[in-house]
């Protein structure tokens, strides 16, 4: 182990809400927010048992996403923690110590577990801390880094706690939570499944705590979520504008009362608020003491597998869901009923196949669980007397828990050093095999597995690192200070030792960071497209975006007829909202190639700085016959001539932006293709008949 250094210890009167954007009085109460009742349940349930995983909340914007977090905090009970530690370390669990209070116990764990702590701890309490992550955060930020006050003014070298520290054993969220940085996603991932946040920078080594619940919102249309980290979150909830006039009527009430007196308004929730808030603690004591059968895990582990849920945490998710409701309302066993009422925030985020899809309806999950709900459950296998040959047997020794397997119960996720919980690691490929393979279409299997063979390619297009950029990871010190840089500790340190000139000495922060490709698809919905060759076209662009998908790039789309052109998406992340743009573009009229290419050069330069590389793909047949000087259209030799011109000018224009440039020709095989080679040769970019394969028009050559 490296050796550690000490802890900078801070107080913790402020760490229930990380964010200024609360009211000073206190947050919006969460019992007077109208409707969204999907939301508030998985948020309530989250609360219950936090091993659940976390929540998911995807939908419209202002439908009150991150006022319900943010409103969460008022209602969370205070725990026990060791006084003075920056971590909030529970003095109950050795396991989870921090490297200052295992010192206090002298190293040794108390395998005998007792109610009072050792000595050495001065027990404390407070709230359970609601961590806001901000998109524009850096890692130092969110990870910790070292303590500039003190290296400075008193040369010692102590670690400052970041964002993951303040939320540990609490709750962790992520407003546009899909807008996430890659770089940021990576260290949520790895602190997420073992707990602990391990940091190695600026010659500080340490590893501290950091258990706690993501919760995460968004609008689904600005931006993919990593499959990777969907797959963190145990509740998935939609919410949608609400459309009864009563509750609209009321949402608008309630709000204008709290910006006009959020005292007020809270003490006329406050009874409520209580009541709540008293639910929640019974519930977390009596959660332990919930039972669920085994025949009713026997039937959600069946419609697991009738829906072809990877992985196992489907059913964990729906098991301790279904606790936490049954904990919530008071009761002791779990009933059918609870398992419906979770199915759909357990399930509806792991059933989607194709990312081309909208996430998982509800009525195919419904139908699933009513089919099995319905009918009797298979028997349990008699393990004295085995049945051969006997399908429902193989079914049964599939789906029925095994000893230490899915059905067992285990510590907390994160509690012990470079553990993870068993319940929370991901199935082998070869069991999560036995239960269902991924439904990817063809080629979209194909990509998946030629993505190894092309990561080089990827790398050098869709994934390139940017340095100076005042976000990303910490990548070297330099002594040219650019905008936004930040100021290298551990670089002007050393350099300190040395120099005479202090302002000599000072050396700055190199930050790389990722950025996706750009990919413009400029689309001629001309009368001349005709029905078939535009279909034709929509076939092959989506092919495109699942390939774009795959390496996180944003896709625009330009469409051009008549005699302007429009940007009909601008660059997004977004492959559902790329795939019902298309489904929605119009055709007919003339042919403004000329607009088409003028409106594809101005997207670019307003998103050049967003993007590291640009693909400019033009569909079209070639047969230009508007130009964008409205005189020459009304002769055809002069409209000709213009045309060419306006063209060979925009093409000047489109290399000065660096950008590849490929004419995908629309027409069959058997019709000329002329025009559009020599538009190709004009732009200075590559021609490719419509049907070629994705790989090979990400792989061409840059001009």
């Amino acid at each position: 182990m490296p050796k550690r250094v000490s802890t900078k210890n801070s107080p913790h009167n402020d760490m229930k809400v990380g964010t200024s954007r609360t009211s000073r009085s206190g947050p919006y109460p969460f019992s007077a927010i109208v409707g969204q009742d999907e939301m508030k349940l998985a948020l309530i349930l989250s609360v219950v048992d936090p091993k659940i995983g976390g929540v998911l909340i995807m939908g419209h914007r202002g439908t009150g996403k991150s006022t319900a977090v943010r409103a969460l905090a008022d209602l969370l009970p205070e725990i026990s923690v060791v006084d003075g530690c920056a971590y909030g370390c529970d003095p109950q669990d050795d396991r989870s110590l921090c490297d200052d209070c295992t010192a206090k116990t002298g190293g040794h764990e108390r395998h005998l577990r007792s109610q009072q702590p050792a000595a050495p701890f001065v027990i404390a309490t407070r709230p359970v801390p609601v961590v806001d992550l901000p998109l524009g955060a850096t890692e130092d930020r969110v990870c910790g880094t070292i303590d500039i006050e003190r290296a400075l003014n008193q040369g010692k070298k102590e670690f400052e706690p970041g964002l993951l520290a303040r939320a540990n054993r609490g709750f962790l969220y992520i407003d546009e939570v899909n807008l996430l940085d890659d770089h940021l996603v990576d260290i949520l991932l790895d602190v997420s499944s073992s707990g602990w946040n391990k940091v190695e920078r600026e010659s500080v080594s340490i590893e501290h705590p950091a258990s706690f619940v993501l919760i995460g919102s968004g609008n689904p249309e600005e931006g993919e979520l990593r499959p990777q980290l969907l797959d963190r979150f145990g509740l998935h909830a939609e919410v949608t504008t609400e459309n009864y006039l009563g509750n609209r009527v009321s949402i608008v009430e309630r709000r204008d009362a709290f910006d006009h007196d959020p005292e007020a308004f809270r003490a006329e929730f406050a009874g409520e608020q209580k009541r709540l808030r008293d639910r929640i603690i019974y519930a977390r004591q009596d959660l332990p003491r919930v039972k669920l059968d085994r025949e009713l895990l026997i039937r959600i582990a069946q419609f697991c597998a009738e829906l072809k849920v990877d992985g196992h945490r489907g059913e964990l998710t729906i098991m301790r869901a279904a606790r936490a409701l049954t904990a919530f309302e008071g009761r002791k066993v779990v009933e059918d009923d609870d398992v419906k009422r979770v199915v759909n925030m357990s399930l509806r985020h792991r059933l989607r196949k194709d990312i081309l899809e909208d996430t998982a309806t509800t009525e195919r999950i419904e139908q699933a669980v009513d089919s099995v709900m319905n009918n009797p459950p298979p028997s349990p296998p008699d393990k004295k007397k085995p049945r051969k040959n006997s399908s429902s047997q193989k079914n049964e020794s599939q789906l029925s828990p095994q000893p230490g397997g899915a059905a067992t119960s285990g510590p907390t996720a994160g509690r012990g050093r470079g553990r993870s919980n068993p319940e929370e690691v991901p199935s082998p490929p070869a069991e999560r095999g036995r239960i269902s393979a991924p439904q990817w279409d063809d080629e979209f299997r194909k990509q998946k597995r030629a993505r190894k063979g092309t990561t080089q390619s990827n790398q050098s297009r869709g994934l390139k690192a940017v340095s100076g950029q005042p976000r990303g990871r910490y990548s070297r010190s330099v002594l040219f200070k650019s905008v936004g840089a930040r100021v290298a500790i551990d670089a002007t340190l050393r350099a300190l030792a040395s120099s005479t000139s202090p302002s000599q000495a000072i050396r700055y922060k190199l930050l790389k960071h990722k950025q996706g490709t750009l990919y413009v698809f400029a689309i001629d919905t001309s009368g001349s497209m005709a029905t078939n060759r535009i279909s034709r076209a929509k076939a092959s662009i989506l092919k495109l975006l699942r390939r774009s998908y795959l390496n996180r790039d944003h896709v625009a789309v330009i469409s051009f007829h008549g005699t302007s052109a429009d940007v009909a998406l601008p660059p997004s992340r977004s492959i559902i909202r790329a795939r019902r743009v298309l489904d929605s573009l119009q055709m007919g009229g003339s042919t403004p190639l000329s607009a088409g290419l003028n409106c594809t050069i101005e997207l670019i330069r307003r998103y050049k700085d967003h993007h590291s590389d640009t693909t400019v793909l033009l569909f079209t047949d070639g047969h230009a016959n508007v130009a964008m000087n409205r005189t020459s259209n009304r002769e055809r030799v002069t409209r000709k001539v213009a045309i060419e011109s306006e063209v060979r000018r925009l093409s000047k224009e489109l290399q000065k932006t660096r950008s590849r440039v490929v004419v995908v020709d629309v027409q069959r095989e058997f019709e000329s293709s002329e025009e559009s080679r020599r538009l190709a040769e004009i732009l200075k970019g590559k021609f490719v008949k419509l049907g070629v394969e994705p790989r090979e028009i990400y792989n061409l050559p840059s001009s």
